[in-house]
């Protein structure tokens, strides 16, 4: 289970700390993300604390997940839990209205809020509780099985971050002309 836990670390950093990056790295970066929440299912008037919000609280997930101490990952991932059930709440919330916002979750992207974002969130949302079951076993790590967990997490987080890029990939275009 200890295992499981490294990966579920490095998982979670890698998404979360590409997340904060990303809405962070410049001006333009952080006003599009501010922007997305204004189309979202939240109030105008509280997107900028919400953005300032979902950032503060990013960060301090991924700082308490870098630690390794049982207790920093025990709240990390039981912050990531909470945070992930408010992302999905509202992305689910938005897919129903119809919304067409786009997910700024890693960046410029011109994908609308969708299933795979609810299913993406709700797969990371079982990663943090498995995490947090990992965190609280006895078991101690070997150096060798911790660093191929570790690397596991990091791989498995690159991916979660490229997620809409990978699906473009193999989205179909458009229907085949016939002759």
């Amino acid at each position: 289970m200890r295992y499981l836990e490294v990966a579920c670390r490095l998982l979670l950093v890698t998404v979360f700390g590409v997340a904060v990056y990303t809405k962070v790295s410049g001006r333009p970066a952080w006003l599009s993300f501010v922007d997305s929440l204004r189309q979202m299912p939240v109030p105008t008037s509280v997107a900028r604390p919400a953005a300032l919000l979902t950032v503060s609280v990013e960060v301090l997930i991924a700082l308490l997940l870098l630690v390794p101490l049982r207790w920093a990952g025990e709240i990390g991932f039981a912050l990531a839990a909470g945070l992930l059930v408010a992302f999905t709440s509202v992305i689910a919330l938005a897919v129903a209205k119809g919304t067409r916002a786009t997910c700024r979750c890693f960046g410029a992207s011109s994908t609308p809020l969708g299933w795979p974002h609810i299913v993406r969130n709700g797969t990371l949302l079982v990663v943090a509780v498995l995490g947090l079951a990992g965190a609280s076993a006895p078991e101690s790590l070997g150096a060798s099985g911790a660093l191929l967990a570790g690397v596991g997490g990091l791989v498995l987080g690159v991916l979660v971050t490229a997620m809409e890029d990978i699906f473009a990939l193999i989205r179909p275009i458009g229907r085949p002309r016939r002759p």
